[in-house]
């Protein structure tokens, strides 16, 4: 090891491994969410899913300040294209979950810490900041387990080799649910069109009953939304990174808002999740599109008029004292704003640029649907 840490190829070489492991494991953990059927295990792939994504962005960045390919630094060599194969054809949620926080992320962690050890904390600072900060959150994500390579950040490149091909899981029939969570085909039946409308003829739920049922349905709801985030990401895994990243953070928005509803029910409303039967008929409406479809549908709909709604219910429930509900409801209504960007700057993307086109296309999906966002004769 020369006086002065790595050199500057050798400190690419390990980013590019580090780069190769956390895209593999935001891919997949986009395409597993939603079939993790445990709430707890569901939340934590969206919130890890989110970090890596981040962490992946700032690795690219560092690639590129090291005069590397950052968009694709060589194809992982064979011993890590091993690991990775592995992590892939795990086949169910619970394997998966295994394989990636008991082996991978370990894995991963190890390479870490011993690139911290060796770097030379001057000439190479801005490695040292970025390292200390992706390690923090893989032993966050993984604090324990055991590496199966003692040094991946060691391991050869393929410089010249072909992109490696991300799996692609099949495509989702529903949601998974935690399995005292029933599922109908209808729902909830407590819950009325007219929550859902905007307008006049919009009702805000007030009485503890009334809102029992509704934030149970807008967990359900934010559960659905996330899930089609992650499978955005990972259906579509040749889009421009920075739509993944974007897709990263609304997945990880989507579950916050769950994980408060969730909180919400057991602190101030007095019922749990479970309470009250969940339907997936919305979730298959938008899902049976392809990509600008459902960013027109959802994005550009679902979300763009839930922002109303949200700011009608934080109205009238400040006018009624009830404060710490309102809150909610002024959180959310700000996460709207950047998640209707995404649609527009996605769907404008995929027809070449063109924000018209995109719009051209929301207004006819929308002529299909009721007053309430669902698809009409549904």
């Amino acid at each position: 090891m020369p006086s002065w840490g790595y050199d500057v190829d050798e400190n690419a070489i390990r980013f590019s491994n580090y780069f190769h492991v956390l895209r593999e494991l935001v891919h997949l953990h986009a395409g597993w969410l939603a079939l993790e059927p445990d709430f707890e295990r569901k939340y934590a792939l969206g919130d890890h899913l989110h970090d890596d994504a981040r962490s992946l962005s700032k690795i690219k960045r560092r690639l590129y300040e090291l005069r590397h390919p950052s968009d694709y630094p060589g194809a992982p060599g064979e011993r890590l294209r091993a690991l990775l194969d592995e992590l892939a054809a795990q086949d169910s949620p619970g394997d998966y979950r295994d394989f990636a926080y008991g082996v991978v992320k370990p894995t991963l962690a190890a390479a870490l810490r011993i690139h911290l050890r060796e770097l030379d904390p001057v000439v190479d600072e801005p490695s040292l900041r970025l390292l200390r900060q992706i390690l923090a959150r893989q032993e966050r994500h993984a604090p324990n387990g055991e590496p199966a390579i003692p040094d991946i950040g060691a391991l050869e490149l393929e410089l010249r080799g072909e992109p490696r091909r991300l799996r692609i899981l099949p495509p989702l029939e529903e949601p998974a649910r935690d399995e005292f969570v029933e599922v109908t085909e209808r729902g909830d039946p407590y819950l009325t069109s007219d929550l859902y409308v905007n307008g006049e003829g919009n009702r805000v739920p007030t009485e503890p009953e009334d809102q029992r049922h509704f934030f149970h349905g807008l967990m359900d709801a934010e559960l659905c939304a996330a899930e089609l985030m992650a499978r955005n990401m990972h259906e579509h895994p040749d889009m421009p990174w920075d739509f993944h990243v974007d897709m990263a953070r609304q997945t990880w928005d989507e579950m916050r808002h769950a994980k408060v509803h969730e909180i919400l029910m057991r602190e101030e409303l007095d019922c749990r999740w479970g309470d009250y039967p969940v339907g997936f008929s919305y979730f298959r409406s938008i899902y049976a599109h392809d990509l600008l479809g459902r960013l027109a549908l959802f994005n550009g709909t679902s979300e763009q008029k839930a922002m109303w709604r949200h700011s009608h219910r934080r109205k009238v429930l400040i006018q009624l004292g009830q404060e710490r509900l309102a809150r909610v409801f002024d959180y959310l209504l700000a996460d709207e704003v950047p998640h209707v960007h995404n649609g527009v700057r996605w769907g404008s993307y995929l027809l070449g640029g063109d924000e018209r086109a995109y719009r051209e296309k929301v207004r006819e999906l929308r002529a299909g649907l009721d007053a309430t966002g669902a698809p009409t004769g549904s």
